[in-house]
């Protein structure tokens, strides 16, 4: 097991910033019964109480040419339904030797309050010198009337950042930096998008929240609670899958848990499966 890979000349790093108490599965997957977990169980799907576990983190990009962040995590203030507590990604950056100031570009796959806890910090960026990356498609939607009222979030964690003249919207395909690429994967979110990274002939993907448990590698139909078109979701979820396995890309999944959210999907008996490094 591995917090960290090289794609080329990228090292992707996990940095976890908070990791609730494990809790019962269909408070995530609500449309998923829950026998339907127990063939799961010998790839660790649930814990040994047959419990589920999350983690909210980022992934950090390193190469000799910037330091990217995709995603910021969960914040400073982790809510009740989470378990309450600290978000601990500045403490867990500083001690993976990256100082705030040292980023170069934040990449938010998407807008929900779990994935930009960290862009700012009592009204300033977190991260001065950074450039911050929203797809254009999901800032429209997060900051449209009737949305934007009941996503709290978005004036203090985005919309902030436009004012300051920090924010770049991107369509799929976009060159973000050396090696970087958006791509649109809708569904979770109406512009959710992951990054593609290339470099001396490697490929990898970071899924964002196409994936939240590694069961959807096996069984791609399974949708998260919180995925606002279910039928998109699943649409892409299936094409990255496809991507995945026919380009042999590394994958990092944000949600899986620590120590197992950086690996391959493999193919056995006409079945994907995670495989963590």
């Amino acid at each position: 097991m591995t917090r960290s890979a090289r794609i080329g000349r990228v090292e992707i790093l996990n940095i976890e910033d908070y990791a609730p108490p494990p809790f019962d599965p269909q408070m995530f997957f609500p449309d998923v019964p829950i026998d339907a977990w127990e063939p799961h169980r010998s790839h660790h799907a649930l814990d040994k109480n047959g419990k589920f576990r999350v983690s909210f983190g980022i992934f950090a990009l390193i190469s000799d040419d910037f330091i990217v962040l995709v995603d910021t995590g969960i914040g400073p203030s982790v809510p009740d339904m989470f378990g309450g507590g600290e978000g601990r990604l500045m403490t867990n950056l500083r001690e993976a030797g990256i100082q705030p100031s040292q980023v170069t570009a934040v990449l938010n796959t998407h807008l929900h309050p779990d994935h930009v806890g960290w862009n700012m910090t009592n009204g300033d960026p977190t991260f001065p010198n950074a450039r911050y990356y929203f797809s254009a498609r999901d800032y429209e939607h997060w900051t449209s009337d009737g949305i934007l009222a009941n996503a709290p979030h978005i004036p203090t964690q985005a919309q902030p950042l436009e004012g300051l003249g920090l924010l770049e919207l991107t369509s799929d395909g976009d060159d973000i930096a050396h090696g970087i690429k958006s791509l649109g994967t809708p569904g979770h979110t109406p512009g959710h998008q992951s990054f593609l990274i290339e470099s001396d002939g490697e490929k990898g993907i970071v899924t964002g929240d196409v994936i939240h448990s590694r069961t959807q590698y096996t069984d791609p139909e399974w949708c998260a609670g919180a995925d606002i078109d279910k039928p998109t979701a699943v649409a892409t979820r299936k094409a990255m899958i496809e991507r995945i396995v026919s380009e042999n890309l590394t994958v990092a999944s944000s949600h899986l848990v620590v120590d197992s959210n950086i690996g391959h999907v493999v193919e056995i008996e006409n079945k994907r499966y995670w495989q963590p490094l």
